[in-house]
């Protein structure tokens, strides 16, 4: 009898961390994707983007930006903040044409309109400087005061 008690104990406790162990895998980090095509200033833009939290605003990820005049810049991405349907990013910039652009730290807000595609999807960039202003750490995020509209691809917040 003792061993059969034994026996069901061990199962609870193995049903148990099962349970545990499925819904700490189940909830996701908050991420943002997209490979996107817009128009900003009268220049077509592309951009390409992974980011994914690791801890609070502290994320990993990478940004391509390529625009028709022949300049790009690859930038590390290091900050993430997602609200909803945006996501706020940030990083410095790590390799560009012009190399002037190295070293300035870039900041990204996306929106996802929630459609398969680009429709409702928008995008807003600039550059900063170090963090100042970059979104790194706890803050209040407003929205850009002007948004681009994707023309291509599309971006996705999780």
């Amino acid at each position: 009898m003792k061993s059969k008690i034994a026996i069901l104990c061990v199962l609870a406790l193995v049903a148990g961390l099962l349970v545990y162990a499925g819904v700490g895998l189940s909830a996701s980090a908050p991420k943002a994707t997209g490979g996107v095509g817009f128009t900003a200033g009268g220049l077509q833009r592309w951009c390409e983007f992974q980011v994914q939290a690791v801890s609070g605003d502290t994320a990993k990820g990478m940004l391509n930006y390529h625009d028709a005049d022949g300049n790009w810049y690859k930038a590390d991405l290091q900050c993430l903040t997602v609200v909803g349907e945006f996501a706020f990013f940030s990083g410095p910039v790590v390799k560009a044409r012009p190399e002037e652009w190295v070293g300035q730290w870039v900041k990204i807000a996306v929106k996802d309109g929630g459609t398969p595609g680009s429709e409702g999807d928008l995008i807003w960039g600039t550059f900063c400087t170090a963090t100042q202003g970059c979104w790194c750490g706890p803050r209040t995020y407003p929205s850009p005061k002007e948004w681009f509209a994707v023309e291509s691809g599309n971006l996705v917040v999780h």
